[in-house]
């Protein structure tokens, strides 16, 4: 396993592998209280689509619904991309669906085979090894810009004995664990040709591959909706990015901030 401490982010060797429309620049740095928050700050200046901020270490890391992002220095790519998309807010649903298959991508093409739980854990047999957080602006219907934020275990998962899914690393899922340099760098350049394909109305493959990799399709699962919680079969995502659930009687409800809270079925 290469050793973190010696693995710095080589942001000039990322940007040389990326793709159109998200071809950098690469700016890392050492700290930050969210590489979510600070590219927001660059957007609403008139960062151009395709900024890719990345930290090694984050003070107020967060994944969905407020949760903490936990990761130790330099054991991790933290990172988040900013996109421009000309969707309304009703399209740009599927822009986690269009992130979770680009990152998804970038891992296999570093021998990493990982699944998808929807809308935004990156799971291998079971571990998750990553997570995404979305988040936009929009204005009068139409989005402004979007941030595309990403969390992948390294070198190291971090210990949380509250998680709701075990942690995993790419170093326990490879003989060797591959640098952040490779894994920012497969990572954005997903992210990228899965966003090139999106803006060319390609959405049908898009939906296909999130089927590919949906670890939820037919099993029995519990989400949370505000205050409701229900329990349903997953039956997929329909065109939009919207989960849906079949319940009671034979009933499809199509969730579009759902959170999965629980897969009923052990070994899952």
């Amino acid at each position: 396993m290469s050793d973190p401490a010696s693995d710095p982010v080589d942001a000039g060797w990322v940007t040389e592998g990326l793709v159109s429309p998200i071809v950098g620049p690469v700016v890392w740095v050492a700290q930050t209280g969210s590489t979510n928050d600070l590219i927001a700050l660059r957007a609403r200046d008139g960062a151009p689509e395709g900024l890719v901020i990345g930290a090694d270490v984050q003070t107020r890391g967060r994944g969905r619904q407020g949760r903490a992002w936990e990761a130790s220095v330099d054991d991790a790519v933290l990172m988040s991309i900013l996109v421009r998309p000309d969707q309304t807010v009703t399209q740009v649903g599927l822009l986690p669906i269009v992130a979770a298959v680009g990152v998804t991508d970038g891992l296999a093409a570093l021998g990493i085979a990982a699944g998808i739980v929807w809308p935004n854990d990156v799971s291998v047999e079971g571990r998750k090894l990553g997570g995404i957080l979305c988040e936009l602006s929009s204005s009068a219907g139409t989005v402004s810009w979007g941030v595309i934020g990403i969390g992948i275990n390294v070198h190291a998962a971090p210990t949380l004995p509250d998680a709701r899914w075990i942690p995993v690393s790419c170093a326990e899922l490879v003989p060797e664990a591959p640098s952040r340099s490779a894994v920012v760098r497969a990572v954005a350049g997903g992210v990228g040709a899965c966003c090139a394909r999106w803006y060319a109305g390609e959405t049908e493959p898009i939906i296909a591959a999130f089927a590919a990799r949906d670890l939820l399709f037919g099993q029995e699962i519990e989400v949370q909706m505000g205050n409701d919680s229900r329990r349903g079969i997953a039956r997929g995502i329909d065109a939009s990015g919207k989960l849906l659930l079949e319940v009671a009687g034979g009933e499809q409800l199509a969730l579009a901030s759902a959170e999965v809270t629980r897969i009923m079925r052990p070994g899952h």
